[in-house]
């Protein structure tokens, strides 16, 4: 059973065509058809069942691509370590980072790895939450981090540190009468929010402080896939941004103004997530990092960005 054969299956189970699967894996649709089909013929099975034109996994299809999911990871991490051993890393930390996370703290926490375990090689992938859970069950990540509070079974979840809400507001604004905007009053204007799926985090945290409100329900003007574009927006005068401060921090633009939300918004905090089970000692030392890291005070918010 060869390794490019398994990653054509995936393919083909993905696209559900034929053309679509030979066109990305770039082969013909021929070799491809005949690689599943070599396939079905050493496992015994229908993996695929195909009518006019159209494809859709058999049960023992199901099964088998978890399988199939499970062996490629395995040798693409094999090949991955060896390489690094190569370079002289003695170990790996691999990082999933859902919701665009790009924070000070972050930064400093990497830094920090790199500073301690010179020897431990760090890799970062960008990914949903969807996506960071699926990865984690498969053994393609090690920890990920995000902001999502929702309910994640059968998986382990830490908050590392949190961080203030903030609004994001185009000059001349009304808001920018507030010294703190309460999250009724902004919810009064048009809003460019993080996107549901892209950044399903962010959007959970942002959802639940709308249902503790009891003002009328919010007017989306765009969803965005992260703080930069909500901010390019805010300043062309689309709407009010919701997101955290220290994001929002990282992209002043001069027609945007961030503010603080009120008090009684609560903060939001970053979760390091991780599967049940014995942790690796470079896992649990990277936890630590990022729990002592949280326990710094953050410059204040006025420090960073502009006034009206």
């Amino acid at each position: 059973m060869r390794i490019r054969h398994l990653r054509y299956f995936l393919i083909v189970a993905e696209e559900r065509s034929f053309a679509r699967a030979a066109a990305r894996a770039h082969i013909e649709a021929s070799p491809l058809s005949r690689a599943i089909k070599e396939l079905e013929h050493q496992l015994g099975v229908e993996l695929l069942q195909r009518s006019k034109g159209r494809i859709r996994l058999t049960w023992p299809g199901e099964v088998f691509r978890e399988e199939a999911r499970r062996i490629v990871a395995f040798m693409e991490n094999a090949r991955t370590r060896v390489h690094s051993a190569s370079q002289g890393y003695h170990g790996r930390l691999r990082i999933g980072l859902a919701d665009s996370l790009a924070q000070p703290r972050l930064t400093t926490l990497l830094a920090r790895c790199r500073e301690e375990e010179p020897r431990t090689e760090v890799r970062i992938t960008e990914m949903t939450v969807n996506e960071m859970l699926l990865a984690l069950s498969h053994d393609q990540i090690d920890v990920g981090l995000t902001v999502d509070n929702s309910s994640m079974p059968g998986y382990m979840k830490e908050a590392v540190w949190s961080d203030r809400p903030a609004i994001a507001i185009p000059t001349h604004h009304p808001l920018l009468s507030y010294e703190k905007v309460p999250i009724s009053e902004a919810l009064r204007y048009p809003l460019v929010l993080c996107h549901p799926e892209r950044c399903a985090g962010g959007y959970n945290v942002i959802r639940r402080w709308f249902n503790d409100s009891s003002s009328p329900t919010p007017i989306v003007a765009e969803y965005v896939s992260g703080h930069e574009p909500m901010i390019m927006l805010v300043a062309a005068g689309y709407g009010i941004g919701i997101g955290l401060e220290p994001q929002l921090a990282l992209y002043r633009h001069p027609d945007a103004i961030i503010r603080e939300a009120t008090d009684d918004v609560p903060s939001t905090a970053t979760f390091a997530v991780t599967t049940e089970g014995n942790r690796p000692a470079e896992l649990e030392r990277f936890i630590n990092r990022a729990r002592a890291i949280g326990e710094m005070r953050s410059p204040p918010l006025n420090w960073r960005t502009s006034t009206a």
